[in-house]
């Protein structure tokens, strides 16, 4: 991550912003202690951005099976044709009340599209836990009612 030239690092914790701090030349921030904020701006009280469709709209850093690791930006246009893609061929059905469980991890790249699809459509993300085992999946499907 030192290559990357980051601006910021956010990460999910307490645990993970150790890890981290002393590592990357950075802020780094935990998404914990961000939501814990009381002084965040209700979110009506936020002027929300509409970016450029060919601005990043996310970075993934490849983990180098070329021989070097880099990063892969997705643009916003390639992230909205792959929603759309999914909601009109892969998620076909789905809408309202509908639910689509996500067994990736979150930060496999291709769970972005499963993960804004869905959302996209009105449907429930229901996320597996990270160590279910298939007997564990099957009663979580029944028990939540993915469709």
């Amino acid at each position: 991550m030192v290559d990357a030239g980051l601006k910021a690092l956010l990460v999910k914790d307490e645990d993970a912003l150790a890890e981290h701090r002393n590592v990357v030349k950075c802020p780094v921030m935990s998404v914990t202690n961000i939501l814990n904020d009381s002084l965040l701006p209700e979110p009506s009280a936020v002027n929300w951005y509409s970016p450029p469709p060919n601005t990043s709209c996310y970075i993934i850093y490849t983990s180098g099976t070329t021989g070097k690791p880099k990063g892969v930006v997705m643009e916003h246009v390639n992230m909205s044709c792959f929603i759309q893609y999914g909601a009109l061929c892969q998620y076909k059905g789905l809408g309202p009340g509908g639910r689509f469980l996500n067994s990736y991890p979150m930060v496999f790249d291709g769970s972005c599209g499963i993960q804004f699809s869905t959302l996209s459509m009105g449907a429930t993300l229901v996320l597996a836990p990270k160590c279910a085992l298939l007997d564990e999946l099957e009663l979580l499907i029944n028990t939540v009612k993915v469709s």
